[in-house]
């Protein structure tokens, strides 16, 4: 059995980085109308009168709607166009707009919950999704800096 070089391992994983996911229209589709959905709820929550959601609510609106129809725009590009280096882009730009909502999500927190330790569950897990998405974030531009590279 021949051992591989350390190089060789530094390659292999770049590849495998660099191998795009064949894109599917159904995908696209798909997050288009379960966006869609989820614009609709996210725009009645505070009208269903939910007891565990504060009216402080409507100040993270905002930042959800345009994140959910930025998504949806994304998706709507990806099925017209979408070679991995504009996928990185747009990607990173949703991230950028994802970790905008759960950064107003934690500073605001617009709910009204009855136990502390829920609260603060749910406060931690808001960190943790901005944490995933910094990390995410950083993985896609690394990733398109290394199609860039391999472009020229």
């Amino acid at each position: 059995m021949k051992e591989s070089s350390g190089l060789e391992n530094v390659n292999d994983f770049l590849k495998n980085l660099l191998k795009e996911k064949e894109a599917k229209t159904s995908e696209f589709i798909g997050a288009i109308i379960v966006n869609i959905i989820f614009l609709y709820i996210v725009n009645n929550l505070l009208s269903w009168n939910l007891t565990f959601i504060a009216p402080s609510f409507q100040d993270v609106l905002w930042i959800f709607n345009i994140s959910i129809v930025a998504t949806i725009i994304g998706n709507i590009l990806f099925l017209i166009y979408h070679p991995g280096w504009f996928r990185s882009i747009i990607q990173i730009i949703l991230n950028i707009l994802g970790f905008t909502v759960v950064y107003y999500l934690y500073t605001i927190f617009p709910f009204i919950l009855s136990h502390y330790w829920v609260a603060l569950t749910l406060k931690f897990a808001l960190i943790l999704a901005m944490v995933v998405l910094v990390i995410v974030s950083i993985f896609e531009v690394v990733r398109l800096i290394l199609r860039a590279l391999k472009l020229f």
